[in-house]
């Protein structure tokens, strides 16, 4: 049997799309509300889900607390170069809270925006767990309205880390 060229063709492109579909990672869904430092993190803003991934020894996510400050810092780089950066004074006695510190970099932007005891930070753990590493873990939510730029609502936030004591 011979196979005409342009048949050929249509064989090689139906190979290459089943490929490369089948090397792509479906479209994620925000993570659940764990607290077994999980290392996800994930929100909405302006309801479009926005993520960051800790995979093997790469983090994208990461959650800090810095002893001779009495500070937590939950950082992390998202898709599109988004970056995130919460503080949080006093963690320890603090459950619901204002996020005292947010700073946020939008996609395809230079310019942080920053906003200073907005929003509401839960901490839903913070402490060692029985594997021997520390976790922190929360959700959160937050509106950053700067004259310049687009209204930024965040919703439905979440974070499942490692915590790292300093």
């Amino acid at each position: 049997m011979n196979l005409s060229c342009p048949f050929k063709k249509d064989i090689l492109f139906i190979c290459l799309l089943g490929f490369y579909i089948s090397c792509t990672e479906p479209f994620p869904e925000l993570p659940p509300e764990t607290q077994s430092g999980e290392g996800t993190f994930g929100c909405l803003i302006n309801n479009e889900l926005v993520f960051a991934r800790n995979i093997g020894n790469l983090h994208d996510a990461n959650a800090r607390y810095i002893t001779n400050a009495d500070q937590l810092q939950i950082s992390a780089k998202c898709q599109f170069g988004q970056q995130f950066l919460f503080i949080i004074d006093d963690p320890y006695k603090k459950q619901n809270t204002l996020i005292d510190t947010v700073r946020y970099l939008p996609p395809n932007s230079n310019d942080y925006m920053e906003a200073t005891q907005t929003g509401y930070f839960k901490i839903t753990r913070i402490d060692n767990i029985n594997n021997g590493f520390d976790v922190a873990s929360g959700t959160f939510s937050f509106d950053l309205n700067e004259t310049e730029n687009t209204p930024t609502n965040v919703t439905k936030g979440r974070f499942d880390l490692n915590l790292i004591i300093y």
